[in-house]
C-alpha cells in the first residue's frame, strides 16, 4: 500500500510540474526549464540574416552553429530570450516562439529599457542550439 501511495504522490507532483500555459512551439511566457532549448552563444561572426527562432527550435541539440534572428529581451530577473515577435505593449513583450540565450555579452549591445525590461528590436545571434 505504501508503494502505491508513493507512486500516486509522484504522479501528482509530476503533473503539477507540467508546462501549464505553454503552447506548441515553445511559446509559454516564462519557460526556462531543464529540457527547454537554449541558444548558447559561440565566438565567430554572424553569417547572413539567420533563421527564425521557430526554425531554431526545430534543431536537435547539436554542435552545428547557426545564426538566429529575432527580438532580444532581458527580463527583470536576468533571463535573456530571443523571440520571433514583439507584443505591442509598453514595455514590449516577447511574443511568438522564443529561445533562452546564454553566454551573450549584453554590455556590447545598445538595449532599450523601461520598467525593468530591456530589449532590442532585431538582432542576429550566432551559436548552437542545445
Amino acid at each position: 500500500m505504501r508503494t502505491l501511495s508513493s507512486s500516486v504522490l509522484a504522479a501528482v507532483l509530476l503533473a503539477a510540474c507540467g508546462t501549464s500555459g505553454a503552447t506548441p512551439g515553445g511559446s509559454s511566457g516564462s519557460s526556462d526549464g531543464p529540457g527547454d532549448p537554449v541558444l548558447v552563444i559561440a565566438e565567430g561572426g554572424v553569417d547572413g540574416p539567420g533563421i527564425r527562432v521557430g526554425e531554431a527550435l526545430g534543431h536537435q541539440a547539436t554542435d552545428d552553429l547557426v545564426t538566429v534572428t529575432g527580438a532580444l529581451f532581458v527580463d527583470p530577473d536576468g533571463i535573456v530570450r530571443l523571440c520571433d515577435a514583439m507584443a505591442e505593449s509598453f514595455p514590449p513583450q516577447c511574443a511568438g516562439d522564443r529561445i533562452v540565450v546564454r553566454g551573450l555579452a549584453l554590455d556590447a549591445l545598445q538595449l532599450q529599457e523601461a520598467n525593468g525590461v530591456r530589449w532590442m528590436d532585431s538582432v542576429s545571434l550566432f551559436g548552437s542550439v542545445e
